[in-house]
Protein backbone atom coordinates (compact mmCIF):
# COMPACT_ATOMS: atom_id res chain seq x y z
CA UNK A 1 0.00 0.00 0.00
CA UNK A 2 0.99 3.39 -0.76
CA UNK A 3 1.23 6.24 2.37
CA UNK A 4 0.21 8.58 -0.38
CA UNK A 5 -3.26 7.05 -1.22
CA UNK A 6 -4.18 7.25 2.83
CA UNK A 7 -6.60 9.61 3.09
CA UNK A 8 -7.66 8.95 7.02
CA UNK A 9 -6.94 6.52 10.03
CA UNK A 10 -9.70 5.17 12.11
CA UNK A 11 -8.34 3.77 15.33
CA UNK A 12 -9.83 2.94 19.21
CA UNK A 13 -11.64 5.27 21.09
CA UNK A 14 -8.91 6.43 23.62
CA UNK A 15 -11.38 5.63 26.75
CA UNK A 16 -11.00 1.72 25.94
CA UNK A 17 -7.38 1.71 27.70
CA UNK A 18 -8.62 3.48 31.19
CA UNK A 19 -10.03 0.18 32.04
CA UNK A 20 -6.26 -1.48 31.71
CA UNK A 21 -5.33 1.10 33.21
CA UNK A 22 -7.06 0.95 36.31
CA UNK A 23 -6.71 -3.22 36.45
CA UNK A 24 -3.38 -3.63 35.88
CA UNK A 25 -2.14 -0.08 38.24
CA UNK A 26 -4.28 -1.85 41.07
CA UNK A 27 -2.60 -5.27 40.35
CA UNK A 28 1.36 -3.62 40.36
CA UNK A 29 0.04 -1.63 43.44
CA UNK A 30 -1.08 -4.60 45.37
CA UNK A 31 2.27 -6.81 44.92
CA UNK A 32 3.82 -3.71 46.03
CA UNK A 33 1.53 -3.79 49.30
CA UNK A 34 2.80 -7.49 49.69
CA UNK A 35 6.15 -6.83 49.20
CA UNK A 36 6.00 -3.74 51.83
CA UNK A 37 4.23 -6.19 54.54
CA UNK A 38 6.26 -8.88 54.14
CA UNK A 39 9.57 -6.44 54.91
CA UNK A 40 7.61 -5.83 58.56
CA UNK A 41 8.16 -9.18 59.45
CA UNK A 42 12.35 -9.42 60.40
CA UNK A 43 12.59 -13.37 59.16
CA UNK A 44 11.66 -11.82 55.74
CA UNK A 45 13.57 -8.91 55.81
CA UNK A 46 16.81 -10.11 54.38
CA UNK A 47 15.51 -13.21 51.98
CA UNK A 48 16.76 -12.14 48.68
CA UNK A 49 13.99 -14.80 46.98
CA UNK A 50 11.04 -12.52 48.37
CA UNK A 51 12.35 -9.54 46.38
CA UNK A 52 13.13 -11.27 43.12
CA UNK A 53 9.07 -13.01 43.58
CA UNK A 54 7.94 -9.14 44.16
CA UNK A 55 10.04 -7.66 41.01
CA UNK A 56 9.22 -10.67 38.86
CA UNK A 57 5.55 -10.79 39.18
CA UNK A 58 5.54 -7.09 39.41
CA UNK A 59 7.65 -7.11 35.91
CA UNK A 60 5.01 -10.22 34.48
CA UNK A 61 2.09 -7.62 35.56
CA UNK A 62 3.94 -4.59 33.86
CA UNK A 63 4.38 -6.78 30.93
CA UNK A 64 0.88 -7.99 30.06
CA UNK A 65 -0.39 -4.40 30.54
CA UNK A 66 1.90 -3.27 27.63
CA UNK A 67 0.59 -5.71 25.30
CA UNK A 68 -2.51 -5.44 25.94
CA UNK A 69 -2.20 -1.58 25.20
CA UNK A 70 0.03 -1.77 22.09
CA UNK A 71 -2.79 -4.54 20.53
CA UNK A 72 -5.54 -2.21 21.22
CA UNK A 73 -3.44 0.52 19.95
CA UNK A 74 -2.30 -0.74 17.04
CA UNK A 75 -5.44 -1.57 15.52
CA UNK A 76 -6.69 0.35 12.89
CA UNK A 77 -8.51 1.07 9.96
CA UNK A 78 -6.63 2.50 6.92
CA UNK A 79 -8.91 4.09 4.80
CA UNK A 80 -7.64 4.61 1.07
CA UNK A 81 -9.04 5.58 -2.50
CA UNK A 82 -9.82 1.91 -3.05
CA UNK A 83 -10.23 -0.06 -0.02
CA UNK A 84 -10.47 -0.15 3.22
CA UNK A 85 -7.40 -1.92 5.08
CA UNK A 86 -7.85 -3.37 8.99
CA UNK A 87 -5.05 -4.14 10.83
CA UNK A 88 -5.97 -6.22 13.76
CA UNK A 89 -3.66 -7.80 16.93
CA UNK A 90 -3.83 -10.56 19.22
CA UNK A 91 -0.92 -11.38 21.50
CA UNK A 92 2.67 -11.21 20.91
CA UNK A 93 2.76 -12.65 17.13
CA UNK A 94 -0.77 -13.20 15.99
CA UNK A 95 -2.39 -10.43 13.56
CA UNK A 96 -4.69 -10.06 10.78
CA UNK A 97 -4.47 -7.83 8.06
CA UNK A 98 -7.95 -7.37 5.75
CA UNK A 99 -8.46 -5.36 2.55
CA UNK A 100 -12.05 -4.41 2.17
CA UNK A 101 -12.87 -2.87 -1.73
CA UNK A 102 -15.01 0.27 -1.61
CA UNK A 103 -16.86 -1.38 -4.16
CA UNK A 104 -18.29 -4.40 -2.19
CA UNK A 105 -19.42 -2.34 0.79
CA UNK A 106 -23.12 -1.84 1.13
CA UNK A 107 -23.90 -1.12 4.70
CA UNK A 108 -21.75 1.24 6.90
CA UNK A 109 -23.70 1.45 10.23
CA UNK A 110 -22.65 1.92 14.12
CA UNK A 111 -24.20 0.60 17.18
CA UNK A 112 -23.73 1.05 20.79
CA UNK A 113 -23.64 -1.87 23.42
CA UNK A 114 -24.12 -0.56 27.21
CA UNK A 115 -24.43 2.27 29.38
CA UNK A 116 -20.52 2.62 29.81
CA UNK A 117 -20.16 3.06 25.81
CA UNK A 118 -22.59 5.92 25.71
CA UNK A 119 -21.22 7.69 28.72
CA UNK A 120 -17.50 7.05 27.13
CA UNK A 121 -19.52 7.83 23.84
CA UNK A 122 -17.49 4.56 21.71
CA UNK A 123 -19.46 2.62 19.56
CA UNK A 124 -19.05 -0.51 17.41
CA UNK A 125 -18.51 0.32 13.87
CA UNK A 126 -20.13 -2.28 11.44
CA UNK A 127 -19.33 -3.01 7.98
CA UNK A 128 -21.62 -5.36 5.88
CA UNK A 129 -19.81 -6.38 2.42
CA UNK A 130 -22.85 -6.78 -0.73
CA UNK A 131 -21.90 -11.02 0.08
CA UNK A 132 -23.64 -10.66 3.61
CA UNK A 133 -20.54 -10.89 5.74
CA UNK A 134 -20.22 -8.56 8.27
CA UNK A 135 -17.01 -7.11 9.71
CA UNK A 136 -17.23 -4.90 13.05
CA UNK A 137 -14.39 -2.97 14.50
CA UNK A 138 -14.98 -2.39 18.15
CA UNK A 139 -14.83 0.91 20.61
CA UNK A 140 -14.32 3.64 17.66
CA UNK A 141 -15.05 7.07 18.87
CA UNK A 142 -17.18 9.70 17.14
CA UNK A 143 -19.07 6.68 15.40
CA UNK A 144 -21.40 8.78 13.28
CA UNK A 145 -18.40 10.78 11.97
CA UNK A 146 -16.21 8.25 11.12
CA UNK A 147 -19.17 6.27 9.39
CA UNK A 148 -20.03 9.31 7.54
CA UNK A 149 -16.52 9.60 6.72
CA UNK A 150 -16.57 5.86 5.35
CA UNK A 151 -19.72 6.85 3.30
CA UNK A 152 -18.96 9.71 2.14
CA UNK A 153 -15.43 8.35 0.55
CA UNK A 154 -17.17 5.25 -1.16
CA UNK A 155 -19.74 8.28 -2.53
CA UNK A 156 -16.47 9.99 -3.85
CA UNK A 157 -14.67 6.62 -4.66
CA UNK A 158 -17.74 5.02 -6.66
CA UNK A 159 -18.20 9.22 -8.57
CA UNK A 160 -14.39 8.93 -9.67
CA UNK A 161 -15.15 5.09 -10.69
CA UNK A 162 -18.21 5.96 -12.37
CA UNK A 163 -16.44 8.97 -14.01
CA UNK A 164 -13.97 6.78 -15.40
CA UNK A 165 -15.73 4.14 -16.65
CA UNK A 166 -17.55 6.87 -18.79
CA UNK A 167 -14.34 8.13 -20.27
CA UNK A 168 -13.54 5.15 -20.72
CA UNK A 169 -16.70 4.19 -22.66
CA UNK A 170 -16.29 7.78 -25.19
CA UNK A 171 -12.57 6.82 -25.60
CA UNK A 172 -14.03 3.81 -26.82
CA UNK A 173 -16.63 5.60 -28.80
CA UNK A 174 -14.45 8.07 -30.60
CA UNK A 175 -11.91 4.74 -31.40
CA UNK A 176 -15.24 3.12 -32.67
CA UNK A 177 -16.34 6.17 -34.66
CA UNK A 178 -12.61 6.42 -36.12
CA UNK A 179 -12.19 2.70 -37.09
CA UNK A 180 -16.19 2.95 -39.22
CA UNK A 181 -14.57 6.81 -40.54
CA UNK A 182 -11.79 4.34 -41.98
CA UNK A 183 -13.75 1.57 -43.25
CA UNK A 184 -16.19 3.72 -44.94
CA UNK A 185 -13.21 5.45 -46.64
CA UNK A 186 -11.80 2.22 -47.71
CA UNK A 187 -15.20 0.73 -49.16
CA UNK A 188 -15.88 3.86 -50.93
CA UNK A 189 -12.30 3.77 -52.39
CA UNK A 190 -13.26 0.30 -53.54
CA UNK A 191 -16.52 1.37 -54.67
CA UNK A 192 -15.07 4.02 -57.01
CA UNK A 193 -12.12 2.13 -58.35
CA UNK A 194 -14.53 -0.56 -58.64
CA UNK A 195 -16.89 1.91 -60.91
CA UNK A 196 -14.14 3.21 -63.09
CA UNK A 197 -12.79 -0.18 -63.96
CA UNK A 198 -16.49 -1.39 -65.04
CA UNK A 199 -16.66 2.21 -67.08
CA UNK A 200 -13.16 1.20 -68.64
CA UNK A 201 -14.19 -2.20 -69.50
Amino acid sequence: MDLKDVEDILGHSPFIYLRGILVYSVLLFLVYVAYAISQQYPEYQDVPYVRRIAGILWLLIFTKWLLGFLNLYLDCILISKDALTVFLRDGVLEYKTEVIDRSKISVISHKQNSLWDKLFGKWDLLIQMWNEIDFAFNDVSHPKKSASKLTLNKKNYEDVKKKKIEQDLEWDQRQFDILVDALWEVIRDYMETKNNEEKYE
